[in-house]
């Protein structure tokens, strides 16, 4: 969920896919006439014109796929046209939602670079940022869109993009080894990937984990999916969750296939 200043919070977030959000036409239309180039740099640092699906994993309205925090950076927008960016959760948020429902983007790990800020800077609460005409949440989602197909990709840290690959690959990878793979100290990683990011790699990791656990429910055991996740043990994810959730991954599991079958 999320929670910003500008008055209310959000439920936990429904992913839509961007080619499909409001529809893979108007998405076309959005995304046609863009030029994609490179102007080069090092690989630390490039500016790249891309369609908008660069920078945005997805789109979401009012509710949530996984009842989970998410370790990302949302760009919010609210019925008045009033634009927020939230930082990544490591724990569910919840409450009402705000009139007029509310309407996202969820960036990419890194894409807040090319909106001109640090994903370690963008607090948890929200911060402004610009507006759209205010409208239908369909239409809000659609301006937003524009607006970003406006952004070009720049500062994209190609090390970090491949930790974050890595970590949902190996979500328990030790720093060390992260790291090692991608010729950078442990400090050094710690402060891109956060500037990147938002979150350090072990938290970044952390979150995934409960994702990739609570996606495999109802495949194995509980016990099995501790294992096969990187979990100590089955105490240990009971643990995890709780601390990050507030409940067991059984009684979230339960409350997730509640909320679908209603």
């Amino acid at each position: 969920m999320r929670a910003t200043e500008h008055g209310q919070c959000a439920n936990e977030v429904l992913l839509i896919p961007v080619d499909a959000s409001p529809s893979s036409n108007e998405t076309q239309q959005l995304n046609a006439g863009l030029k994609t180039g490179s102007s080069g740099g090092s690989d630390a640092s490039t500016l790249t014109f891309v369609p908008v699906d660069a920078l945005v994993e997805g789109s979401w309205i009012d509710s949530a796929e996984l009842p989970l925090p998410y370790p990302a950076v949302d760009l919010l927008v609210f019925a008045d046209g009033a634009m927020w960016l939230a930082g990544p959760e490591v724990t569910v948020r919840s409450g009402p939602l705000p009139p007029g429902g509310l309407v996202g983007l969820r960036l990419w790990p890194g894409a807040s670079l090319s909106l001109g800020v640090a994903a370690d800077e963008v607090p948890l609460e929200g911060m402004p940022f610009g507006r759209v005409e205010p409208g239908s949440p369909r239409d809000r989602l659609s301006s937003a869109l524009a607006a970003l197909d406006r952004v070009s990709l720049r500062d994209n840290d190609f090390a970090v993009q491949r930790v974050v690959r890595m970590l949902h690959d190996e979500p328990a990878a030790r720093v060390g080894d992260l790291a090692a793979a991608v010729g950078l100290s442990e400090r050094q990683l710690r402060r891109r990937f956060s500037n990147a990011v938002g979150l350090r790699p072990k938290a970044y990791g952390r979150v995934v984990r409960l994702h990739a656990a609570l996606r495999m429910a109802g495949s194995a055991s509980w016990a099995d999916i501790a294992h096969r996740c990187g979990f100590y043990d089955q105490p240990h994810m009971i643990a995890e969750f709780r601390a990050a959730t507030g409940l067991a991954p059984a009684a979230l599991h339960g409350r997730f296939l509640q909320s679908r079958a209603g």
